[in-house]
């Protein structure tokens, strides 16, 4: 769908929201868009960068932002084009609230008047917000994780658990992927327009990418701890298995001694102590379990039972 979303003295602002092949048929006859943009926009796994058609009068940014769907938190692209003068944004349904981002950024950066503003400041003031949201994301993270990292030693550790801090790993790794890729995606932006760029829309591009430089910081940081705290996990499941290991190895040392008795006045052997005698079946219980005391005693003393 494609939405008139503002007019301003300087620019129109136009929305796509995920666009369908009458779109696509608009944008070419009506905007004299290229189709090479148009499909570097709307392409779901498009690479973060800056793509230019000199000739189409065409420039393409596109950025990673944060999506959300199934409680899963992820990154997917955007599409920012500015040709002939005006502004096109491209999004689909997980990454469609930036439209009301960039209607109403709230972030600490002053906004020109919609009589006096460019497509380039409106475009930094906008992005401004959504990276604040990286953030965000990240502080959610660190949150489960300490919910996860507070159970550490006070409660078993479960199947659960260990997802959950998969999940996270996961997440922390399309953050960090991302945020990495814009700042780049951001340095060439301000390499290449550094020369035509007024001075306060390149403070508004250095804010952006101070806050992607401190989400970044961040991102590492949380990964870190997360990474710790799931080798402590790992660490100390197999602190459990040798433990459970070696309880099956006492068990199977001293449940051998029953075995070897009773296979010994089995055989019917002949001067066997007892085997003459109307007590001998519990004469043969007595013996194996002092038998199996002696050894579950010694191995006790050699610390087979110490975790």
């Amino acid at each position: 769908m494609i939405e008139t979303v503002k007019k301003f003295n300087h620019f129109t602002w136009y929305h796509i929201s995920n666009l369908t092949p009458e779109d696509n048929q608009t944008l070419v006859a009506e905007h004299q868009l290229t189709h090479e943009m148009i499909g570097y926009a709307v392409d779901h796994n498009e690479a973060v960068r800056m793509e230019y058609d000199t000739a189409a009068q065409e420039a393409l940014m596109v950025i990673d932002v944060i999506s959300y769907h199934n409680e899963l938190v992820e990154t997917r692209p955007i599409g920012i084009l500015f040709a002939h003068g005006d502004l096109y944004t491209f999004s689909h349904t997980v990454t469609d609230y930036v439209q009301a981002v960039f209607l109403a950024p709230q972030n600490r950066q002053e906004r020109a008047a919609d009589t006096a503003i460019s497509a380039i400041d409106f475009v930094m003031t906008g992005l401004y917000s959504l990276m604040t949201r990286y953030v965000e994301q990240i502080t959610d993270i660190n949150r489960r994780r300490r919910v996860i990292q507070s159970q550490l030693g006070h409660q078993k550790r479960t199947t659960k658990q260990m997802n959950e801090l998969l999940r996270l790993q996961t997440q922390m790794i399309y953050i960090q992927n991302s945020l990495a890729n814009n700042q780049v995606m951001l340095d060439t932006f301000k390499h290449d327009y550094q020369d035509t760029l007024a001075n306060f829309e390149i403070e508004h591009v250095d804010d952006v990418r101070v806050e992607i430089g401190q989400a970044e910081h961040m991102a590492n940081l949380a990964m870190a701890v997360i990474d710790s705290v799931s080798d402590a996990y790992g660490n100390l499941s197999n602190r459990d298995l040798e433990w459970t290991m070696k309880v099956l190895t006492v068990y199977s040392i001293v449940l051998t001694i029953p075995t070897i008795v009773s296979g010994f006045y089995g055989e019917n052997v002949k001067w066997l102590p007892f085997a003459n005698t109307q007590d001998s079946w519990w004469i043969s219980i007595v013996i194996t379990l002092v038998l199996m005391g002696v050894v579950s005693l010694l191995l006790a003393l050699s610390g087979f039972f110490r975790k």
